[in-house]
């Protein structure tokens, strides 16, 4: 009976040292994943925060290279501007070897363009040429033959004298519609009374219409105007 007792007692014993064992390890178990949790957790937010440093330095980055490349292109910009505006566009022509448009220094000479043209050929006046001379944007430069200037000069020197004479053929036309007393005078054969006579007819009918309409005149009749009809005009 007593041996009874005793194995009875030692499995009483045996199932509370287990329930204790168990409960033991329930309440230790949750703790030590709570600790791993925790560092788990650490780690994921180390690892964002290290992302995120790496994108702010790469994005640091990417900004510089981009800032850097605009003020690369600004400086080229600028550099070409500069290019732009210290050269010049000049067309030459004539007896040169490659006659066309040339851009050239500013300041540059008559003879610089002539090198770059080729230089001059063999039929070239460079008696008629100022090689010396500054250039300038937009101008035309021309390297006359031998013989060219001469003829250039004496056409135009032609053309002077028929302009001077036009122009004096014109000034000792005599408007009849707006001289005054001493240019109607200057007409041959009229003297006051007829120039006081052409300038009352023309206040009392609005002026002439024509030429022949002096003979309306008194004291003009066709004979005296046959003497000055082709000095005269309306106009």
């Amino acid at each position: 009976m007593k041996n009874k007792e005793k194995i009875i007692g030692s499995i009483v014993i045996l199932c509370i040292s287990i329930v204790f064992i168990i409960v033991g390890y329930t309440m230790s178990g949750p703790k030590e994943s709570i600790k791993d949790k925790d560092y788990k957790d650490i780690f994921v937010e180390t690892d964002k925060a290290s992302e995120k440093k790496d994108a702010n330095k790469s994005a640091t980055k990417s900004n510089t290279t981009i800032k850097s490349n605009i003020a690369l292109q600004s400086n080229a910009a600028v550099q070409s501007n500069a290019v732009e505006d210290s050269n010049i566009k000049v067309d030459i022509k004539g007896a040169v070897a490659c006659p066309g448009v040339y851009e050239i220094k500013k300041e540059s000479r008559v003879n610089d363009i002539v090198k770059l043209a080729g230089g001059v050929t063999l039929d070239a006046d460079l008696y008629a040429t100022n090689l010396s001379q500054k250039l300038k944007d937009e101008d035309c430069i021309v390297i006359y033959k031998k013989g060219e200037a001469d003829k250039l000069q004496k056409s135009q020197s032609k053309s002077s004298d028929s302009t001077v004479s036009s122009s004096k053929v014109a000034k000792d036309i005599v408007n009849i519609n707006t001289a005054n007393k001493e240019e109607l005078k200057t007409l041959t054969g009229i003297g006051d009374t007829k120039a006081d006579g052409i300038i009352k007819y023309r206040e009392e009918n609005g002026g002439f219409k024509s030429v022949e309409e002096l003979r309306k005149v008194d004291g003009i009749g066709e004979k005296t105007l046959s003497k000055f009809i082709d000095k005269v005009d309306i106009k």
